[in-house]
């Protein structure tokens, strides 16, 4: 038994006495002291958590706001990077394509949840509106509070990196998000001052808070533009240039200050036992000093496991002993993980967490200098499913031995798969799942720099589809993405696993093949591609056929970086279209040369109308008995700055292709019609439209209104269609043609006698008369067969009841023949040449004098 000493005199006993009180009161002090000093480190603690948590909601808020503008600007690509929506929305937008048909309408609001969407021309001025998917005769400038020319201009820089604007603005008050690109149609064209602008506006009103707070698990998520006043926590301001800060606020969990409510009561009587406690103990000193020491001890060894705890904010807590082995469990571990504490107690904790021991062994050691390092593991709930945690972990010694471990589980899942959703979405195209361009750059760049030689090249194979337009017209863009999306699984049935197919938008896609080592490989490649794209495609009741062109490209033979190699495929597979289509081509140095060459005819054919380039000249048509001028066909020319007079067959096809055959064809019309308004009333002006005309739905609208603004009457206008149009949608075109018919005007079949269905279109089409194809002309001098023939197309057409006029008539002997053979009209170089407008007039004037 432990002996204390014993005063011998009083005074002895007094300063003993006075010792003691001395010990006494300083153990109490430093009691007391410590007692504080663990509430602090308590409300530190709670107030840590609540910081920390809201740390969390506002990177969660700011990750929402994120995800939903790049989903936004992901479909805001696609529309904008379209070659149709360039076709459809160049100049005039065409409504039927765009909002009856459904490919920038109604269904923009319930699928991507857009408030506005608009088409806005090159000078800033609204040509298309939808406001909730409804159409709309709205101004955007009118109706968002933001810098529109700002945000166009941004969209247009943006462009040359095929990326979008997006801001922050408000819609009557109501904050928003407005994204704007550039309406074009392939990443290789600048001309943006004719271009036009697609523009998404996102009203982030309560329903999409509501879903963003469901999702995220935040409470009373609101939006709002900053006021004079002190905004209070918790919030996250998104500032902008135009309408001031806004705030996105929400309700704050404050998990710390609860637990500090629960705790309070709890430590104040701790507190309370604790002054009992040192009462009787400063009473008892001298008789219970072993007693006094063991409390102390236990009250030091309280101290330490408490200090351990709240360096570490935790979900759930667990305790171990040197071996890893579970020893305690907290109460939130059943809720939160769907496991039962007590079938896991006794247990190894890497056993339940996945983890190596000796990692939490190392960092437990190091823990309180090394600050909190986690520990990545994964942990099967109690439904079976994965979840993503993070371990902290300390050790727990006592008299400086080691008697376990210590820490706090932290559950990651959200983060964890918000991070995969975002990352996948930025690396892949939404609708067929391939990769997008951002991840074949990457793809491109990883290749060029490891794994390209001579023995191991890289071939690139670039695809657009052949015949897949007329699928989005006649059946819809939803049937379209369908098509798209079974294209996708028939290339990658094509290739091996360590290729790469993309999708750049619209109907181009890009396959980089690993495996091939020659051109022959490659070539194979492509031609497997397109007898599986040549499969038929079963929709719904449909069955639909398309083609593709491929163009292939080859590192290092051709090229060495991935920009060259993008391009060369480009190129190489506008070659391949121009052999025909449905074939591939393989790149070759010479195709460049002729690709900017064309491309520079492009640019030039853009300005050439606001440049005052094209002329018009008029071949006049003669009674093929009295020889009188009936009529002129108007035929233009580009008086191009450098390479002089250029005929329609160097740069119509050209137009057709970039879409500037509409803005050709109004000047055209218009001009022509103008120019008849001079001549004498009996006499017409014969026109030629461009199949390519017939694709959009506003051709009748266009020519109604050149004849109102020009005055011409209807029957005075002559209108020339080759018969090859017909066969591309015979019903549309057959209803295209009846309402000009019913404006007045005079149909004609150009080039008759080409096509081996000729006879069934004069059947079927309200024409008023055929133009024999010169073909039949060039033997007729030596040829009893071909006059035979071209006999047999006079008779036909007065059969009909239709004007026939020979063209192409260069001598006098084809000119007697087929006078003699009792043709209508007749034209060509030997009775006039194509001349200038004043010209003709001469010639008008010559003809009434004789």
């Amino acid at each position: 038994m432990t002996s204390y000493p014993v005063p011998d005199s009083p005074d002895e006993s007094a300063r003993y006495a006075a010792t003691s009180r001395l010990a006494s009161r300083l153990f109490m002090y430093l009691t007391v002291f410590l007692f504080f000093m663990a509430g602090g480190a308590l409300i530190y603690l709670s107030m840590a958590i609540d910081e920390e948590q809201l740390a969390h909601d506002k990177a969660d808020v700011l990750l929402a706001l994120e995800d939903r503008q790049t989903q936004i600007a992901i479909a805001l690509d696609d529309y904008a990077f379209w070659i149709d929506s360039y076709q459809y929305t160049y100049g005039a937008v065409d409504h039927e394509w765009a909002y009856d048909r459904d490919n920038i309408g109604p269904s923009m609001y319930p699928t991507y949840g857009l408030d506005g969407v608009f088409i806005v021309g090159p000078a800033g001025g609204t040509r298309y509106a939808l406001l909730k998917g409804e159409l709309q005769d709205v101004n955007l400038e009118d109706w968002v509070e933001s810098d529109v020319p700002r945000l166009l201009e941004s969209a247009r820089e943006g462009s040359r990196e095929d990326e979008v604007a997006t801001e922050y603005t408000t819609v009557g008050g109501v904050p928003a998000v407005v994204s704007a690109a550039v309406i074009r149609p392939d990443s290789s064209y600048t001309q943006f001052e004719t271009l036009s602008y697609l523009v998404y506006v996102d009203i982030l009103d309560g329903a999409k808070l509501a879903a963003i707070s469901e999702r995220y698990g935040l409470t009373d998520l609101r939006i709002g533009v900053a006021g004079a006043k002190g905004i209070e926590e918790p919030f996250v301001i998104l500032a902008t240039e135009d309408v001031g800060d806004i705030v996105v606020q929400w309700q704050k969990e404050a998990y710390g200050r609860h637990l500090l409510i629960n705790v309070l009561p709890l430590w104040g009587g701790v507190g309370a036992l604790v002054v009992f406690l040192l009462i009787w103990l400063r009473k008892h000193l001298f008789h219970a000093s072993q007693a006094v020491v063991e409390v102390q001890h236990a009250l030091k060894l309280s101290e330490r496991r408490f200090k351990n705890l709240s360096e570490i904010s935790s979900d759930w807590i667990w305790q171990s002993d040197t071996q890893q082995v579970l020893t305690y469990l907290s109460d939130r571990f059943e809720p939160l993980t769907g496991l039962t504490a007590s079938e896991w107690l006794g247990r190894p904790l890497s056993e339940l967490l996945h983890y190596d021991p000796s990692i939490l062994a190392d960092i437990a050691a190091h823990g309180a200098g090394a600050g909190r390092q986690p520990i990545a593991c994964e942990l099967q709930d109690g439904e079976g499913r994965t979840r993503y945690c993070q371990v902290f972990a300390c050790e727990f010694r006592a008299g400086g031995e080691l008697k376990g471990y210590q820490g706090t589980v932290c559950d990651i899942t959200r983060e964890m798969e918000a991070k995969a959703q975002i990352e996948h979405i930025s690396q892949h195209d939404p609708l067929t799942g391939l990769a997008n361009r951002h991840r074949l750059d990457r793809f491109l760049d990883e290749r060029l720099r490891t794994e390209v030689s001579g023995d191991q090249p890289l071939f690139v194979l670039a695809l657009d589809l052949d015949r897949f337009k007329p699928v989005n017209d006649t059946y819809g863009h939803a049937v379209g993405d369908q098509v798209l999306r079974e294209i996708a699984k028939a290339i990658q049935g094509c290739i091996e696993d360590r290729d790469m197919v993309a999708r750049l938008g619209g109907d181009e896609f890009i396959v980089v093949a690993t495996q091939c080592k020659t051109p022959q490989d490659a070539t194979r490649l492509g031609q497997c591609l397109i007898d599986k794209i040549n499969q038929p495609i079963q929709i719904e009741n449909h069955v639909i056929h398309v083609g593709t062109s491929i163009g292939i490209v080859a590192a290092p033979y051709h090229v060495l970086t991935h920009d060259a190699l993008l391009r060369g495929a480009d190129i190489a597979l506008y070659e391949a279209k121009s052999q025909g289509r449905n074939v591939a081509c393989i790149y070759d140095p010479s195709m460049s040369e002729r690709i900017m060459e064309r491309r520079q005819l492009e640019m030039d054919l853009c300005q050439a109308v606001a440049r005052k380039e094209l002329r018009l000249e008029f071949q006049p048509r003669f009674d093929a008995m009295t020889q009188d001028i009936i009529g002129a066909e108007a035929l233009v020319r580009w008086h191009h700055p450098i390479r002089d007079v250029l005929s329609p067959a160097c740069f119509i096809p050209v137009a057709e292709e970039n879409g500037v055959i509409f803005e050709i064809s109004d000047w055209v019309l218009r001009e022509a019609c103008w120019n008849a308004m001079s001549w004498d009333n009996k006499l017409w002006v014969s026109v030629n439209l461009s199949p390519v005309e017939f694709q959009r739905h506003d051709l009748v609208q266009r020519i109604q209104r050149v004849l109102e603004e020009t005055g011409l009457s209807a029957e005075r206008l002559e209108l020339e269609i080759t018969e090859n149009i017909m066969r591309e949608d015979s019903e549309a075109i057959l209803t295209t043609l009846s309402d000009l018919k019913a404006l007045g005007v005079r149909l004609s079949m150009d080039n008759f006698g080409t096509d081996y269905s000729s006879l069934g279109y004069l059947q079927s089409y309200p024409f008023d008369g055929i133009k024999i194809d010169r073909s039949f002309l060039m033997y007729l001098d030596h040829s009893v067969r071909h006059e035979a023939v071209v006999d047999a197309i006079i008779r036909m057409g007065h059969a009909l009841s239709l004007n026939v006029t020979v063209g192409g008539v260069e001598t006098t002997e084809q000119l007697e023949r087929v006078s003699s053979l009792s043709c209508d009209q007749v034209q060509g170089f030997y009775l006039g040449p194509p001349v200038s407008p004043a010209s003709f007039k001469e010639l008008l004037c010559d003809d009434v004098s004789r």
